[in-house]
Order: C-alpha cells, then sequence, then structure tokens
C-alpha cells in the first residue's frame, strides 16, 4: 500500500549554518531528480511541524536547547539522524545524551543507515551501454549488518595478481602523484603516511599543506590539472567506517587513478582495478615501488581506466532523497525508535582506527 497526500519533510536544522541543504526546497525538485515516487515536499518552515512527516535534524548543527516541543510531537512522525561526518572523538557530545529514544530513522554515508545518502560525495553509475554484469555499488546493507571495522580495512596484503585489459591515453600524464589538501592535521594521519610515500615518489601537493598551488582548489581549472598526472591522494581525514568521501569520486571523475587511504571497504564502492588502496602495501614503499611498476608499464597502467567503459561518476547523486520519500509512502515501515544513538554511531564493533594505531606497524 502507498500513501496518495502529500509527504512534507521539515528541515528543523540548519545546514552548516546554511538555510539551504543540498537538496533544495520544495516539491519539484522531486520530480526533477526523476525519483520514482514524487509526492514529497521540502520545507524549512517551522510552523508546520505539526503537518510534517519528516523531521530532519543535521547533526553538525544540531542545538539540544532548540528542539521540537516533545509534547506535541505526532505519533507518525520520523525524527531524522541526518550525518555526513564522522564525529570521531565526540562519543561524549551533549547531543547523544540528551537524543535517547528520540530518532526514528538515520540518513548517512553509513551503508547500515536506514536511507543511504551520499549527494555531497558521489557515487558510481552503470552506463546503459555496459558491457559486463552488473555490479551493485555501493553493496547496502540493511540496518542489522554492520559496515566492516575499519581496523580490518586496513591490514596489510600483497595479492595484486589481477587480470587486467583496457587502454587510455598517456601522452599528457608526465608526472606521478597529485593531492589537493587543506587540512594539514588529522585523526588519520594522512599527512605523515603520504610524507614517508614521498620519500620514495615524487608527490606534488597543492594547498596549504604544501608547495604547489592551484585555486580554488575545488574547481574544473584544477580538475585539468590532473591530467599530466598519472595517480591522486583520496585520503580520508579519520578512518572510520564507510567513509568514502567527495576526494575518491572527483578522482573517479578525472583520468587519474586514485590511491585510497580510509577504513571503507572500497570494493563496495567502485569494480576491480579502479583505484589502489594503500592498506594494501606492507608500507609506504612497498606501495611506492608499486606506482614505479605502473609508471614503467604503460598496458598494465592503462587496465586501471578499463571500468569506465561500465561505469560513470554521478557528482551528485539523489537517490537518498528519493529512498527516504518512498519510505515515507510505504505503509509497510513500522514503528522504529533508536534508544541510544552512541550505540548506533559509535559502535563498539566498527569503531574508527586512529592513525597513530595504523602507522605503528611501520616504526621500527
Amino acid at each position: 500500500m502507498k500513501r496518495s497526500k502529500i509527504q512534507r519533510i521539515l528541515y528543523w536544522t540548519e545546514y552548516f549554518g546554511m538555510k539551504n541543504y543540498e537538496f533544495k526546497l520544495g516539491h519539484k525538485v522531486f520530480k526533477d531528480a526523476g525519483c520514482r515516487v514524487t509526492n514529497c515536499l521540502l520545507t524549512n518552515d517551522r510552523s508546520l511541524l505539526n503537518s510534517s512527516d519528516a523531521v530532519i535534524f543535521h547533526i553538525n548543527d544540531f542545538d539540544d536547547r532548540d528542539l521540537p516541543d516533545p509534547r506535541h510531537r505526532l505519533p507518525h512522525q520520523r525524527f531524522v539522524f541526518y550525518n555526513y561526518e564522522t564525529m570521531a572523538g565526540f562519543e561524549d557530545y551533549p547531543m547523544f545524551n540528551k537524543t535517547k529514544n528520540y530518532f526514528n530513522w538515520t540518513m548517512t554515508y553509513r551503508r547500515d543507515s536506514d536511507i543511504y545518502e551520499v549527494r555531497a560525495y558521489g557515487a558510481l553509475r552503470r552506463r546503459t551501454n555496459a558491457r559486463h554484469p552488473p555490479i551493485n555499488l555501493p553493496v547496502r546493507l540493511s540496518p542489522d549488518v554492520l559496515p566492516p571495522n575499519p581496523a580490518s580495512m586496513m591490514m596489510p596484503s600483497t595479492n595484486h595478481n589481477k587480470s587486467l585489459d583496457g587502454q587510455q591515453f598517456l601522452a599528457k600524464k608526465t608526472k606521478m602523484v597529485a593531492w589537493f589538501v587543506s587540512h594539514c592535521r588529522t585523526d588519520s594521519l594522512r599527512e605523515k603516511y603520504f610524507k614517508w610515500l614521498g620519500q620514495h615518489v615524487q608527490i606534488d601537493t597543492y594547498g596549504a599543506c604544501g608547495n604547489f598551488t592551484c585555486v580554488p582548489l575545488r574547481s574544473e581549472k584544477c580538475d585539468k590539472l590532473l591530467d599530466s598526472y598519472k595517480f591522486y591522494v583520496a585520503a580520508e581525514n579519520a578512518i572510520c567506517p564507510d567513509y568514502v568521501t567527495e576526494k575518491f569520486y572527483r578522482a573517479m571523475a578525472s583520468d587519474i587513478v586514485p590511491i585510497v587511504y580510509g577504513g571503507a571497504d572500497y570494493s563496495a564502492y567502485a569494480p576491480p582495478f579502479s583505484y589502489i588502496d594503500a592498506a594494501d602495501f606492507k608500507s609506504p614503499k612497498a606501495l611506492a615501488d608499486y606506482l614505479k611498476l605502473l609508471d614503467e608499464n604503460d598496458g598494465l597502467y592503462q587496465k586501471y581506466f578499463d571500468w569506465k567503459k561500465d561505469y560513470e561518476v554521478v557528482s551528485s547523486p539523489v537517490s537518498g532523497w528519493c529512498e527516504l520519500c518512498e519510505k515515507l509512502n510505504d505503509l509497510q515501515q513500522k514503528p522504529k525508535v533508536y534508544k541510544d544513538m552512541t550505540d548506533w554511531w559509535f559502535h563498539k564493533d566498527i569503531p574508527c582506527l586512529y592513525g597513530y594505531d595504523y602507522l605503528d606497524q611501520f616504526i621500527n
């Protein structure tokens, strides 16, 4: 059974201090996005709280002193925990202590969310003329299945005996590794790992943390600059479950091979031989040796672009908002409440891995 009336979705909080979210206000936005179900409407008018079917709380802007009056909460309303950030180290944040039995649904980048939402990051989409059998990416998880533990994803491996085929132009690629970065100190200690890597292979670092300049960093001009490089550092600032951000998709959308450094199972997000995972190597030097091998073997390097014949990058996917609208219309959705969001977001079986714990293995 499906609902026919308009399902109103209320933005209660701002979005990184702004009134506009990634998904704009109104009803037409769902039609423009090509959603299968379109009878939803987005608003930030708080006076419509008592006629809203879902209420969105962006956790970065959450203020526990500014909550809807609990005396007027409607039984069918879904209060939605909406988040793009890792929040590593914020287990005792007051918000988590004051929202027990508060949220009904989660809407985040984690694959075990009630609604999987990555509009700010990106996604891959299978081409209509793809040659090979489809791979659904990312591989979704049901709410009762946790993502892999980041520690298990960062264990060293040396299995690179994989079959390759494909071709790609190389004429402009005269440089090795590029990195666009503006945060120089991170929980993941990516700055330390890639400093070690830079001792064995040239890394041109653009932005506040390096000696090269291209402004603004997130611009078409800087994207074109990547054409002269073979590899791109797509290193996350935190090693957390399912945390795959726009750094990865920026590289995937360009003609460059991303070197990933993060706590996600990247094989659930992208086809084989579309990226190089730092965690697959026993040391930064071993990774550098592999990059040099690819640099010296054009055919081997070109194989890393064969996936583009079957997939393309979606820079601002809307599937999460379409999914939210569908769920609000689904009469089979059962009542649900998260007793304690701390237990879900900071689950003991999938903790974020701190950079020191990972890099210890490389220190003699």
